[in-house]
């Protein structure tokens, strides 16, 4: 197989549009930010698609392919299918005859090309692609009949990955619908049922630790669960980190089965109130800018009907309506906590819902799991199919 580089199978493409040319105004706009990582799909709920009109863009069209040469680890590489205009973040680069569109979108996207162009960027903070050097990379070059097989099998694997995850989407849904189709909206009532409030069923509620947390374990050290690692109706391990805590603190903040997990301050109003039932094999403390609740023993709700009630749009809405903002910062605070409250289902009725919610989890982690398996298996194939000898 032929080994080329990158620049001789295609070209930069750079056709600038001044703010004022007539052109540009006419065109959709495209910004990194509407680029998704990986697959390259566009989302224009990413901020605006009519862009800056004071900043130069480049026009492109249905031949090109666009690489984002703006923090390149982010893997942003775009086919689009319209004409339009994008950021001058988006390098449009435009295949030779003899070459594939999608093909080459792949050759970008490799772990190989990332890694290349991530040992020669320039910037720290805001670190960009050296064009000059994507456009030396080598790289392999079969004929198009095999470029055209090559990509199919890769849109294939791409195909399952997406349903995949599309499906642990569906599951991530169905507890909160469940909750309305069971018990009502919690803040209506309209079964009737009497209620009571957070303070009257929990034992416990405190603050976090301040104590700064590393990516890396060390000796003594104890995970710490911050706002990423909550999220609606469950505890998510990706990206935790860990804090070496004193023997006082750590009795303290460690986290049992069945504790619920509150986020209290964020930039973002959505972030705040979210909820998250511990329910993990796992020694592990929180960060200060959550709060713990513990309920007390034979509680008349169970946590998991607690979680799901908080995460309905018109609980969320009651809560933060008693949030204040700092520093443009939303905040709650344990007395908002105590006033929140909640109709208490019959027994039975609550434990027929965490069983449903049991069995949901359950497909939910078979779908991650198979979700990460296309994931891995569409790197692998990639590796394979575009690998070569020097």
């Amino acid at each position: 197989m032929p080994i080329v580089p990158l620049g001789e199978i295609c070209e930069m493409d750079r056709q600038a549009l001044r703010p004022d040319d007539p052109l540009a105004s006419g065109l959709p706009f495209v910004g990194v930010e509407h680029v998704e990582s990986g697959s390259g799909a566009f989302n224009f709920d990413n901020g605006s698609r009519v862009g800056s009109q004071k900043s130069s863009t480049f026009r492109f069209d249905e031949r090109h392919v666009l690489y984002s040469k703006l923090r390149p680890y982010l893997n942003k590489v775009a086919t689009p299918d319209f004409v339009g205009r994008c950021s001058t973040e988006l390098v449009p680069l435009l295949p030779k005859d003899s070459v594939d569109r999608e093909f080459m979108a792949c050759l970008l996207r490799r772990s190989e090309t990332v890694e290349h162009v991530m040992s020669s960027v320039t910037g720290s903070r805001m670190p960009r692609t050296d064009m000059n050097e994507l456009m030396s990379l080598s790289v392999p070059l079969p004929p198009h009949d095999e470029q055209l097989r090559i990509v199919r099998i890769l849109n294939r694997a791409a195909r399952i990955e997406r349903l995949r995850t599309r499906a642990q989407d569906l599951l991530e849904e169905f507890i909160p619908a469940l909750f309305v189709r069971m018990f009502g909206d919690p803040v209506e009532n309209p079964m009737g049922w009497e209620t009571v409030r957070l303070n009257e069923v929990v034992s416990e509620f405190r603050y976090g630790t301040s104590k700064k947390s590393r990516d890396a374990a060390a000796d003594g050290s104890l995970p710490v669960l911050r706002i990423p690692n909550v999220v609606s109706g469950a505890i998510n391990l990706d990206g935790l980190k860990y804090a070496i805590l004193e023997a006082k603190e750590q009795q303290r903040l460690k986290m049992a089965k069945g504790d619920l997990l509150f986020v209290r301050t964020n930039g973002n109003p959505q972030y705040v109130g979210r909820c998250s039932v511990f329910d993990l094999d796992l020694d592990a403390a929180f960060a200060s800018y959550l709060i713990r609740a513990r309920l007390v023993d034979r509680a008349p709700l169970s946590p998991y009907v607690i979680g799901a009630a908080m995460g309905l749009p018109s609980l969320r809405s009651v809560l933060l309506s008693l949030a204040r903002t700092t520093a443009g910062n939303y905040n709650i605070n344990i007395a908002n906590l105590r006033k929140i409250e909640l109709p208490v289902p019959p027994i039975k009725k609550q434990k027929k819902f965490v069983s449903l919610i049991a069995s949901s989890k359950a497909r939910m982690l078979l779908c991650l799991q198979a979700s990460e398996l296309a994931g891995s298996l569409r790197c692998s194939l990639m590796h394979c199919l575009l690998d070569y000898e020097e």
